[in-house]
């Protein structure tokens, strides 16, 4: 058998265990929002350290736009300053770790004064420790969203995006954040703050520890180097870490084609993004 045999073998092996994986995580029903200030336009605000840039010069490019913020973005003044109608967290150590958990969800009830739409994953309805920190705030608008890894053909993975069972791999929140975008109105989605630019941030030590430093624009001046934890707590190698970012970056250009199917475009205005799969835009 040559080589294309195998990998439509390999394909179709991975379209299998995916529907396994639907059948045993995934919620089959997930309700969207239905309506936003512009249901055209998303500008999605990563966490990378060119974001403060991003906002700082180019204030009409943002204005009018619907926005969609993630992670920790409500612990900086930025959360408060544009208000986004949408927030989408993935980190599986928010389930894990009660101090993220605890520093997220009550900082978040609050802060926000308008009401939001907030996208968690379906997973984390397995947790009850953070929703009574949400309960007592009537302008935040809870949504669930599968995580479940879809691999195999891209029409079928596309045909399980749409129905929200699943997404690609989810190693970042950003691929999440787009999957579920575009499950949305929005004909264009917008990329801000997505550097990426892990690969000269990462050191090893004499003692063979892996470190990467993580810069997000709202710690850049003062996060240091550190190791990155797996689910398990334990720090990962390298060969994990280089794996977990190969995994990302063939994500995107799984939605980039899934987004060209549905007729729409996700567009990254990062300056110096490391993501080669999406249209790029000077601001």
């Amino acid at each position: 058998m040559g080589e294309k045999g195998l990998k439509w073998l390999e394909q179709l092996w991975q379209c299998f265990l995916s529907i396994v994986k639907i059948l045993l995580q995934s919620k089959w029903s997930t309700r969207l929002p239905s309506s936003f200030s512009n249901p055209d336009e998303l500008l999605i605000l990563a966490n990378g350290p060119s974001l403060n840039r991003t906002v700082e010069e180019s204030a009409d490019f943002i204005k009018g736009k619907t926005l969609l913020a993630v992670n920790f973005c409500v612990t900086s003044p930025m959360f408060e300053r544009l208000r986004p109608e949408i927030y989408l967290i993935a980190d599986p150590l928010f389930w894990i770790v009660p101090e993220k958990r605890i520093q997220l969800f009550k900082t978040m009830a609050e802060k926000t004064t308008w009401d939001m739409n907030f996208f968690v994953p379906a997973r984390a309805l397995k947790n009850k420790d953070w929703q009574p920190l949400l309960a007592g705030n009537p302008h935040i608008k809870l949504y669930i969203y599968n995580t479940t890894p879809i691999e195999g053909f891209q029409s079928f993975c596309n045909w399980i995006f749409r129905r929200g069972w699943g997404v690609p791999r989810p190693h970042n929140v950003l691929i999440p954040s787009i999957a579920v975008g575009l499950r949305l109105p929005f004909k264009k989605i917008y990329l801000a703050g997505a550097d990426h630019s892990w690969l000269p941030e990462i050191t090893v030590t004499d003692d063979n520890v892996v470190l990467m430093h993580q810069k997000h624009f709202y710690d850049q001046n003062k996060s240091q180097a550190d190791t990155v934890k797996q689910e398990n707590l334990n720090s990962a190698r390298l060969y994990t870490i280089l794996y977990h970012m190969h995994v990302a970056f063939k994500s995107y250009f799984i939605l980039e084609a899934y987004a060209r199917r549905l007729g729409k475009e996700v567009i990254n205005v990062t300056p110096g993004s490391y993501i080669d799969a999406f249209k790029r835009m000077k601001l």
